[in-house]
């Protein structure tokens, strides 16, 4: 019952044990309840992210009092041969007693809160030991882990500012050793009792070392999901060889497995392929991002998107015009300037071909924010300063830029209802919003940039343009407007069973068997006690020393070719 609220209603099912003496008294402590985990002054009843003040566990889904589907909806999505594996595995892991821990900086914003939140709602289900904790927010501490951390790795700046300094660097220290004593540490009941431990990005990586030194059985990966210029990292003297240099010698070598994309170039000097796997990543079809939803929910919205849009002074969406849509954080990496760039020129190319301006598509720019990137506002307020400029001002009033609350359903309904999809990242990971795009069969053009072209068949499923030319993506913006059977081409193939095969390998169940599969293989719980005895430092082996007392070299390949029997 509960998941047909979620799935034909639009609605968030919550499930409490009432206290009252009448039925007016429980439905009284009901409304209360639902209060405290909503955030009603924003438009579409957004579920607060709750945090545990005693440990900082991510406690995902309102600590399991919201029900949105159950496990058969997973199943229902998956392939047979994954939801096999992925069933054999978490019997392997609950038999075993495993306890999976991952570690971030934040629990919302961004791609990686988005996969741990399905990612824990899945292990919930079936029975999986598995939980996510993240660090108590330090906006200073954000400056250096957004601007000098992740903004130098991308490369998208060579401003000799943002090189690391050693005050930054024992701030840095200083605030993740103070989370982990604070919440994590010795008697917490976290590190000591884990079994394998996965460090999302370098934020948090600081506790590296200390993990080790109090629970030196537990297994810790490094999962990289940025974009790291190895190319610059390799250049002595760079500010990108500084950094990684910094901390893969303090921190991040003391790991028994670094995870990359499945991007040659993101894998950065001195880390051995012995000891790298590659995995992309991963969205869920059946959250809020990516559900289905009615032409009354659809409706609904857009006008709620019209509402946060009026509020930030940006023109809304009209009901009976096609837009198009770049759904990403302001980031200095996301190639806004681009998309505004391209549009004015499809604007033109519009206006020549004799089309009214009443007959062209609006542009949508849009995304969350996100607490550790003090960037947002910045690269917000250039936006609006650009559409103030004399060749953009004939154009800005069919320009939505909007920054939207945390809102799933909002982004969702947003990108169903588009005409197609831009992802004009100059420098990108794997961004998952082109898969989200492509499962909701939007054709996508895209910079050749990261991990994008292993998302997009170029010419089948979307369009490839080499990065900075706009007038390419004018051109192809042109072209998917006005050549209907063109276009129907590419919303065709993107239904067909072989792309919704491709796409598993993006979706949450499959994502859930990789970490399942090094679980277990790299725990040493329910295996020999010498096997944990003769451990080797992780940094004086070239592979990674398994939970059965075997070296395994991954040569960096796909998680997936492990447990599929094909690496």
């Amino acid at each position: 019952m509960c998941t047909r609220f979620w799935f034909d209603l639009d609605a968030t099912p919550c499930i409490y044990k009432l206290r009252g003496l009448s039925l007016n008294e429980e439905a009284a402590s009901a409304a209360r309840k639902v209060y405290d985990w909503f955030t009603p002054q924003f438009p579409g009843s957004i579920p607060r992210i709750a945090v545990d003040p005693e440990t900082n566990e991510v406690l995902v889904d309102m600590d399991a009092h919201c029900h949105m589907v159950d496990l058969k909806h997973f199943e229902e999505t998956t392939d047979k041969p994954t939801w096999d594996k992925l069933l054999e595995l978490s019997e392997e892991c609950k038999r075993r007693k495993l306890k999976i821990l991952f570690f971030n900086s934040t629990p919302q914003g961004g791609g990686v809160a988005l996969m741990r939140h399905a990612t824990i709602r899945l292990m919930r289900l079936l029975g999986v030991d598995c939980r996510w904790f993240v660090a108590k927010p330090n906006p200073d501490v954000f400056v250096i882990t957004k601007r000098k951390f992740h903004n130098v790795f991308q490369g998208v700046t060579a401003d000799e500012q943002y090189r690391l300094l050693k005050e930054d660097k024992d701030l840095w220290i200083e605030w993740c050793e103070q989370n982990f004593d604070n919440y994590w540490g010795e008697g917490k009941g976290v590190i000591d009792t884990a079994d394998v431990i996965i460090m999302d990005d370098p934020q948090v990586s600081a506790i590296i070392p200390r993990i080790r030194k109090l629970n030196p059985a537990a297994r810790i990966i490094y999962r990289s999901h940025i974009e790291i210029r190895s190319d610059l990292a390799s250049v002595e003297g760079s500010m990108q060889h500084a950094l990684w240099d910094f901390l893969w010698s303090g921190f991040i070598s003391k790991t028994d497995l670094f995870i990359s994309h499945p991007v040659a170039g993101f894998i950065p000097p001195r880390v051995p392929h012995a000891k790298v796997a590659l995995m992309p990543a991963a969205t869920d079809e059946l959250d809020g991002l990516n559900k289905k939803m009615s032409a009354a929910d659809l409706e609904y919205y857009r006008r709620v998107f019209n509402r946060c849009a009026e509020d930030q002074g940006s023109p809304g969406i009209s009901a009976d015009r096609p837009y198009v849509i770049q759904i990403a954080r302001f980031d200095p990496a996301k190639g806004i300037p681009d998309v505004i760039q391209s549009y004015r020129i499809f604007r033109e190319q519009l206006t020549a071909k004799g089309l009214e301006s009443d007959q062209h598509p609006q542009l949508v720019i849009c995304g969350h924010g996100s607490i550790d990137d003090p960037d947002g506002t910045v690269i917000y307020d250039q936006v609006m300063e650009m559409l103030a400029q004399s060749e953009y001002l004939p154009y800005a009033k069919d320009i939505c830029v909007t920054r939207l609350p945390a809102s799933d359903q909002l982004l969702c309904a947003i990108l169903r209802s588009s005409f197609c999809a831009l992802q004009l990242s100059h420098r990108e990971g794997f961004e998952i919003k082109v898969t989200e795009s492509l499962a909701k069969y939007k054709p996508v053009i895209a910079f050749r940039s990261g991990g994008i072209p292993l998302q997009i068949e170029d010419g089948k499923t979307g369009i490839l343009i080499e990065r900075g030319n706009t007038q390419g993506v004018a051109d192809a913006l042109t072209r998917l407007y006005t050549d209907n059977d063109y276009y129907q081409e590419f919303v065709n193939e993107l239904r067909t069973k072989e792309q919704d095969s491709k796409r598993q390998q993006f979706f949450t169940p499959f994502q859930s068997v990789n970490w399942l599969y090094l679980a277990t293989e790299l725990a040493y719980k329910g295996n020999d006690a010498a096997i944990v005895k003769a451990q080797p430092q992780a940094e004086d082996i070239e592979g990674t020393y398994m939970g059965n007392g075997q070296t395994r070299n991954w040569n960096a390949k796909y998680v997936r070719q492990f447990w599929q029997g094909t690496a």
